[in-house]
């Protein structure tokens, strides 16, 4: 394969969207101490949007220049902790060992504006990863297949491969192992972010392993693409589920509080999404998403309708829709 000239990229800019589980079921458990889980995941048009500058050094490396939050800023590491940075460094180890003599010797800035909600239950992080993966392969004239990329991206977590491709997937094992749903409905949302939560992933399943001994309805991801290929909307909402909600609202009556308040403020269901603690709201349309967006937010503001017994609960809201597409890239120079 030709190398690609040194220079002739220089910078890149990329977006990586935001993900919401429209199912999401824990059938088991997994050799290693994971969970075998079933999901079906969908991309919606909340971005993050990264800019990547590149020139020759004397040795390969990448760091996060800067970050901006277009909502509420929040710790984000910048070093060896970041998915970006681990990303750039687990393709450089691959891109040496598939063809060792290739000029790597790059230095990359990474400018990252962060609209997604952190560790919201939406992937954010992971749809990084997966935009580091694709724009390194870009600058090194598309050395890996989009295979290779996938497999690469699973390494750097479970639904990292998710957004190389974006859209409607199911994902099971781990959730990695994905499939396509390709007619899928165009749907509208109202996502609704707390500011204040306090339980990490691992602390959701440890809770829902402790509460597994309850009942449990399964959650079909099969039924939702479904449901989601007739484009009924009352039909979709009926099939969204996600195996989480009963452990974390039970630890967490505030998030509870909020799910309630969506509930009765409109639109066919709520949703917690992945382990939280974003909630979304499925809805008829970007208009009944944005007068449930108004009506919270005055509920909030007032004080009225039990918000009084929680003053130190913040939420933000975006409107947002489907898309078909995972990773993209803006513009090359």
């Amino acid at each position: 394969m030709t190398q690609p000239d040194a220079l002739s990229i220089k910078t890149l800019k990329v977006r990586s969207p935001g993900k919401l589980n429209l199912t999401f079921d824990i059938l088991g458990d997994l050799p290693g101490g994971y969970h075998e889980v079933e999901t079906l995941m969908q991309t919606v048009s909340i971005y993050d949007e990264m800019t990547f500058t590149f020139k020759p050094a004397e040795h390969f490396s990448l760091t996060i220049d800067a970050i901006e939050f277009a909502e509420n800023k929040s710790d984000v590491p910048v070093d060896q902790n970041n998915l970006i940075i681990k990303a750039a460094k687990l393709f450089y180890e691959r891109v040496s060992q598939k063809t060792p003599a290739l000029e790597k010797n790059y230095h990359g800035q990474v400018k990252l504006i962060k609209s997604i909600p952190v560790a919201g239950g939406m992937g954010g992080g992971s749809g990084n990863a997966a935009a580091t993966l694709v724009v390194l392969n870009e600058c090194f004239g598309k050395i890996f297949s989009a295979y290779e990329l996938g497999t690469m991206a699973a390494k750097l977590g479970a639904d990292v491969p998710f957004f190389i491709d974006g859209g409607t997937q199911i994902g099971s094992q781990r959730g990695d192992v994905l499939r396509k749903i390709d007619s899928a409905a165009q749907l509208s949302f109202l996502i609704v972010g707390p500011k204040l939560f306090g339980m990490s992933t691992p602390e959701v399943y440890r809770a829902y392993d402790e509460d597994k001994a309850s009942n449990h309805t399964r959650i079909s991801a099969q039924d939702c693409a479904a449901a989601m290929a007739t484009g009924n909307q009352k039909s979709i909402a009926q099939t969204f589920g996600n195996a989480f909600e009963t452990s974390v609202f039970a630890r967490k009556p505030e998030l509870k509080f909020i799910a309630s308040r969506l509930s009765q403020l409109g639109g066919y269901c709520t949703r917690l999404t992945g382990s939280g603690p974003t909630l979304y709201v499925l809805t008829e349309n970007d208009q009944q998403s944005r007068l449930i967006q108004s009506k919270l937010t005055e509920e909030q503001s007032s004080g009225i309708n039990g918000w009084s017994d929680w003053p130190e609960l913040k939420v933000s809201t975006w409107s947002a829709a489907t898309t078909n597409s995972g990773v993209e890239l803006l513009s090359i120079s």
